[in-house]
């Protein structure tokens, strides 16, 4: 068996999930995720009356300074899984927290999906279809139209 292609980690595009901000309760929409390394998370609101941030408690992501419209996006990479939590500054006394919950990607998973296997006794070059292109090369040739000034001399 050879293998070929890479067998290094690539990120593919993953899902991009988005949480929103439920102004009214003053909550994330939602609270809480589920999901795979190399996905991302996109924060997003817009005309908000209150302005609202997203921190990771640990400073992993932050999506800056509170404001009324926010568009934060953050991918986690292949050595992110874990449970990470997350608030809204001003508003973390009321209850606006969050968890994103990023699940482990198994190498051999991901270099199963990157690695091409050939078998080598799949490596027969056939002679056929050269054989196939040669013959019907010459009997075009061979048939081909002669000018008729050509065909007395």
């Amino acid at each position: 068996m050879i293998l070929c292609g890479n067998i290094g980690l690539i990120n593919d595009e993953g899902v991009e999930h988005t949480v929103i901000v439920d102004g009214t309760n003053l909550r994330f929409s939602p609270d809480s995720l589920t999901i795979n390394e190399g996905d991302s998370v996109r924060f997003l609101w817009e005309g908000e009356l209150l302005p609202h941030n997203s921190v990771e408690e640990n400073g992993l992501f932050d999506s800056g300074d509170p404001e009324t419209d926010v568009d934060y996006l953050y991918t986690f990479n292949y050595t992110q899984s874990g449970t990470y939590d997350f608030f809204c500054e001003p508003h973390e006394d009321v209850g606006m927290v969050g968890e994103i919950t990023v699940l482990n990607i198994e190498q051999e998973e991901v270099l199963e999906q990157n690695i091409i296997e050939i078998d080598e006794g799949d490596n027969n070059f056939s002679l056929i279809p050269i054989f196939l292109l040669f013959f019907i090369g010459f009997i075009l040739y061979k048939s081909r139209v002669v000018p008729p000034e050509n065909i007395l001399k």
